[in-house]
């Protein structure tokens, strides 16, 4: 076995959950175009028969482009989506509650949050008691509570991430949630700023690579709509599963060692849903045994790499230029070696 690069962090990635769990189905839409929420502001009226406007109302579509209005600024907001928690609160926000997924880290400014059972099976009875004015929930799995939070006028807003630019659109919406909009602009042109200093620096090469996922479930090629796919697309780096035929999930394609052969990738990228350990070992049992293995450019040179889940797959938020620069250095380390995040 070869000397294998590895910066993986030992985390259960949250995109394993989501196609790891039985009870959900993946979403029909393959569209790889990101989702933009719109947001927009107006100030409800008032009149002699009713209470005064407490302020504006913020009116704003979701990643299922379902209309969210909340009649002023929510203060008990409950996250169900491990995917947004860190931004929420990088922004400024702060929750009453929380979901959680195994071995992803709740914030640690959000340590004192209720817990309100995993994503995938959240305690709507808990949710309730926390009385919130806002949840914010993930589709595939939060999309079945949306009635029973309507019928206690409890509004619920469905967001994904898989790209920077939903990151964006999130974390100007989360200011405006949280009254802090100058502050998030603010923050949203620092991290642009840092990451076209990454992208300024990119030579005039776009070598080939392919994502690869390993999960309890099997083995797939990452082939569109994915946050770690948006950091290594704004790297110019081609990807040769883009054109495969797509599996189970839009976003990828069944892992298939003749097809990866055929391709010759330059380099290979790896995201364990699991341990190091565990990584390792399907790696050595699964493709390593194959004498087809070693006849691949990016194992010839040695150009195989684990990467941190944080930086990757979990939405690393206001830090995405820290997953350009993680990657960039790897890829082109005589430029980007002595880069700091």
């Amino acid at each position: 076995m070869k000397k294998i690069v590895s910066a993986l962090t030992s985390t259960v990635l949250l995109s394993a959950i989501v196609m790891g769990c039985s009870t959900a189905k993946p979403l029909e839409n393959s569209s790889t175009q990101p989702t933009v929420i719109t947001v927009q502001t107006a100030t409800p009226k008032s009149d002699d028969n009713s209470t005064p406007a407490a302020g504006n109302m913020i009116s704003f579509k979701d990643s299922t482009k379902q209309e969210v209005t909340l009649k002023e600024k929510p203060k008990r907001v409950v996250l169900l989506n491990t995917e947004i928690q860190e931004l929420f609160y990088q922004v400024g926000g702060k929750a009453v509650g929380l979901a959680t997924a195994p071995g992803i880290p709740v914030p640690e400014a959000a340590k004192d949050a209720e817990k309100v059972g995993e994503i995938n099976q959240v305690s709507l009875e808990k949710v309730m008691s926390l009385k919130p004015d806002l949840v914010i929930g993930q589709t595939m799995f939060h999309a079945s509570l949306k009635d029973s939070l309507a019928s206690s006028q409890i509004p619920l807003a469905l967001i994904d991430i898989k790209s920077y630019e939903d990151i964006k659109s999130a974390a100007e919406l989360f200011g405006k949630i949280v009254g802090k909009e100058v502050e998030a602009k603010a923050a949203i042109d620092q991290t642009e700023q840092k990451m076209q200093t990454v992208i300024s620096k990119l030579p005039q090469q776009s070598p080939k690579f392919a994502m690869i996922t390993i999960m309890p479930m099997g083995i797939s090629v990452q082939k569109n709509s994915t946050l770690s796919l948006d950091v290594a697309n704004r790297l110019k780096l081609k990807n040769v599963a883009e054109s495969l035929p797509a599996g189970m999930m839009p976003s990828a394609a069944p892992f298939s060692l003749e097809k990866l052969v055929e391709l010759d990738p330059d380099y290979l990228f790896f995201i364990v849903h699991g341990t190091e350990e565990y990584g390792k070992e399907k790696l050595k049992t699964d493709l390593e045994s194959n004498p087809a293995w070693k006849t691949l450019r990016a194992v010839k040179e040695n150009k195989i790499y684990f990467l941190p889940s944080n930086l990757f797959v979990t939405n690393p938020g206001l830090n995405f230029n820290q997953s350009l620069t993680y990657l960039a250095k790897l890829v082109y380390p005589e430029i980007y070696g002595n880069m700091t995040k």
